[in-house]
């Protein structure tokens, strides 16, 4: 593929925008950001989200997703309610604290049709929303048949190679993410190509392990050794679906694909209201699950959450869901203690 020069979209911009925080050797608690307003009722159980600015976001999250890149043809973004300055000023205020903004590409109803010979024209867009927005990287969170729709399995790779190596001959780190659904990282699943295919160029995939209902996982060692299904939606063994889950896809056992342990982040819902199924009752559970990937060797980079404004939004008898999602797990992932010290701390948290 011919080189393409980006050097009309550079800006003259030198602002807090324009840094790439790094996550080298950092922990993440990763939450979406909805770019466009609440509704009524918009939860799975008639709650509603919170509209809210990104620095507004809280501290805790330390990577902001902004949701979403789309589009037919070659997919963009715009602010929803805000002008491109106020909202490239907003992700600077992120970026000073040493937070990294991302834009998100597809969502759960986005039709994404990339064909062969575009490479070019999605890398120049994808440029020019960080010139124009200061975003630090892409998310791929393509879903449905958009995963393997057209030609986007490599055309899309091919442009977020083009950019990061663009990015990296100015000594900038462009950030690259994906969130599958996990069924879609089985040894065949729908997301391994995209995986092959930016081997050496993702940072981070943080597999949605929510709306999956009764999809899971054959365990031979569940049961007292006799053996167990262990499903997503199944709330009594959500500590072991945890551990089970993440440790057959860091470790690429039990039919499933290998993403490295440190680069692994567990995708969870906000609350009720964000997922359908999913939500883990009680915190420990993922806690607990944490501390044993990490007795085996297996500490991962965090967790992820749909979505910061479901964090602060409101349950259907208006009673605010106040940030539980950040305050249960950003001790979790944030502990500035040991990391087994952090642990125990947030299973006292999540106790009280």
């Amino acid at each position: 593929m011919a080189n393409f020069d980006f050097t009309q979209l550079k800006t003259q911009q030198d602002d807090a925008a324009s840094q790439m925080p790094s996550l080298a050797g950092k922990n993440i608690l990763m939450g979406y950001w909805h770019n466009w307003p609440a509704g009524p009722a918009d939860g799975y159980q008639r709650g509603q989200f919170a509209n809210m600015s990104l620095e507004e976001v809280p501290r805790d999250y330390n990577v902001v997703v902004v949701a979403f890149m789309k589009g037919s043809g070659i997919p963009t973004f715009k602010p929803y309610n805000l002008s491109d300055a106020e909202f490239r000023r907003q992700v600077g205020v992120l970026n000073g604290q040493g937070r990294a903004v991302l834009m998100s590409l597809g969502g759960a109803d986005a039709h994404i049709a990339l064909n062969q010979g575009q490479e070019q024209p999605l890398a120049n867009e994808i440029i020019r929303l960080v010139e124009t927005y200061g975003f630090d990287g892409l998310d791929i969170d393509l879903e449905q048949s958009a995963i393997d729709f057209a030609s986007n399995k490599t055309v899309l790779p091919a442009a977020l190679k083009l950019v990061k190596d663009h990015y990296a001959r100015e000594g900038k780190h462009f950030i690259i993410s994906m969130a599958p659904e996990f069924p879609y990282l089985t040894a065949a699943g729908k997301y391994v190509d995209y995986l092959k295919a930016l081997e050496g160029y993702y940072d981070f995939i943080a597999p949605q392990f929510y709306n999956q209902g009764g999809d899971g996982l054959w365990v031979e060692q569940a049961n007292n050794g006799k053996g167990a299904w262990i499903a997503q939606n199944n709330d009594a063994l959500k500590e072991d679906f945890l551990y089970y889950l993440t440790e057959s896809l860091v470790s690429g056992t039990r039919g499933f694909t290998r993403i490295p342990a440190d680069k692994f982040v567990i995708g969870l819902p906000a609350n009720v209201d964000a997922a359908a199924t999913g939500y883990v009752i009680d915190p420990a559970a993922v806690a607990n699950a944490f501390k044993r990937l990490q007795a085996k060797g297996l500490s991962i980079k965090g967790l992820m959450t749909w979505s910061v404004n479901w964090d602060k939004g409101l349950n259907k008898d208006h009673v605010p869901y106040n940030l539980e999602f950040s305050r249960r797990y950003g001790p979790l992932i944030h502990g500035g203690q040991s990391a087994s010290l952090a642990l125990d701390e947030a299973q006292a948290h999540a106790a009280r």
